[in-house]
């Protein structure tokens, strides 16, 4: 049986995503029915070469994390630790809300700054689910059945405006336990009043299962919720390829066009219409959670459509084309995404390459040491140097007065750059007027308070 892992963060700031810390995690285990089994909810103190912003800080009023005894490496190893203990021999999956825009790739780099597995929660048999994703489809199909908040008579789809509609108690809203909890609930009600999509949903988390979710199911529609508008759209579409290529990209087509205009192309013109920013074809992006419901879940739950015969049609017609297959699968074995190589250590998750299984296990050995004299002596071994420097600064926060000269003036020079040199980090005056900005506005005692925190904080590091 597989488990569910929720879990949020609260990070240092929203933007600069490479730079971003999380200063907490609150995660929460339960069973298939939503039963709770385990939570965890952690707090550290922010690592002296990251930035606080203002305004992260008036959000999620962690104003204690300043004088936090826990480092962030201690909070990174027991949040790796007990997801590990946490996951099934099944899988896990970790359900997030909007978590792939930001959660996940912001935990992704919190465990490569750490030397853990930057893909823990989507690899040995774990998979994902953003439920912020999903709720498209809810907002596109089931808004008759499910009851969704308006703020000023707009669609909302924030997680604190659909607990309210709920009837939950959101004044620890943006606390990341708080949120589990809240997120928690929305996934209950999408299984109790949309059985049939919750029971899609459960079964296509991971990429493989998607894509051939996508392929035995023919026609689909994918939706969109569109939050400056807070409006909604949908579209029918089919997986172009036959399936048998599983890159994180593939092509579908847009049912609402005739697709007999991609029968006669030569592969050059396949190719060039394909690639085509006018092109009838879409890219889906099979490794994340997508908005996505197939035709055959919608008429299970009585939802009525319109034109499915002509759609189911062209679908059929695009999947018999086995000329046109064998093109676009040569396509897709073309296409290899690359990622250029950063200037910096945290730019260079995945351009960097993975890390080798001699440097795994200096890693773990790395973990294991208990002292300052063994750690150092580790992270002398690492083939990889950006492992080798991680290593060096986790040392200069768990060991301040152990660390060499050298060491030391290797991480003074980091905190230099970060708040006094341009660059792809957050801009520390930037941050500052952004803070002052908002002390002209109107901000109670306790607001005040945190924005000044968090100006204090990049001006003392200025002068670090």
């Amino acid at each position: 049986m597989k488990k569910f892992i929720f879990y949020d963060t609260e990070t240092t700031g929203l933007k600069e995503l490479n730079y971003v810390q999380v200063i907490q995690i609150g995660s929460l285990l339960t069973d298939e029915d939503f039963t709770d089994l385990d939570s965890f909810d952690l707090i550290c103190a922010p690592l002296p070469w990251t930035l606080v912003t203002p305004k992260a800080l008036l959000v999620n009023k962690k104003d204690q994390i300043f004088d936090h005894p826990q480092t962030h490496y201690e909070l990174i190893t027991k949040v790796h630790s007990t997801w590990s203990n946490w996951s099934s021999p099944d899988g896990s999956i970790f359900i997030t809300y909007n978590g792939m825009r930001f959660d996940e790739e912001v935990m992704r780099r919190q465990f490569y700054w750490n030397l853990y597995d930057p893909f823990l929660t989507n690899t040995k048999g774990n998979s994902r689910l953003d439920i912020y994703i999903k709720m498209s489809v809810i907002a596109c199909f089931y808004h008759n059945v499910y009851a969704l908040p308006e703020i000023d008579g707009q669609l909302s789809l924030k997680l604190e405006h659909l607990a309210q509609k709920l009837g939950l108690d959101t004044e620890n809203a943006h606390d990341a336990v708080a949120d589990c909890i809240f997120l928690k609930e929305v996934m209950f009600a999408i299984k109790t009043i949309a059985p049939n999509f919750y029971e899609e949903m459960m079964q296509t988390t991971a990429k493989t299962d998607l894509l051939q979710h996508l392929y035995d199911d023919e026609l689909h529609f994918m939706c969109n919720y569109i939050p400056r508008s807070k409006t909604t759209k949908y579209y029918p579409f089919c997986l172009v390829n036959n399936g048998l290529n599983e890159s994180n990209n593939q092509f579908i087509f847009d049912l609402t066009n005739d697709p007999e205009e991609l029968f006669n192309l030569t592969f050059n013109d396949l190719n060039d219409h394909l690639n085509s920013r006018n092109s009838t074809k879409k890219k889906m992006n099979i490794a994340r959670t997508a908005a996505s419901i197939s035709c055959n879940t919608l008429l299970k739950d009585n939802i009525e459509l319109e034109n499915v015969e002509l759609y189911q049609s062209r679908a059929t017609a695009l999947k018999q084309n086995l000329s046109l297959q064998e093109k676009i699968l040569e396509i897709l074995s073309d296409q290899t995404r690359s990622y250029p190589v950063g200037d910096y250590l945290e730019d260079q998750i995945y351009s960097g390459g993975f890390a080798s299984s001699i440097d795994k296990d200096r890693m773990n050995q790395f973990h294991k040491a208990q002292d300052f004299e063994e750690k150092n002596k580790i992270l002398n071994t690492f083939d990889d140097e950006r492992y080798k420097d991680f290593a060096t600064r986790i040392c200069g926060q768990i060991f301040p007065e152990q660390i060499s000269s050298e060491q030391l003036l290797y991480c003074r020079n980091i905190v230099n750059d970060r708040f006094n040199n341009q660059g792809p980090w957050p801009d520390a005056q930037a941050y500052i007027d952004e803070g002052n900005e908002l002390l002209s506005k109107d901000l109670d005692k306790n607001e005040k308070m945190l924005v000044n925190l968090a100006i204090n904080s990049i001006k003392s590091s200025q002068s670090f």
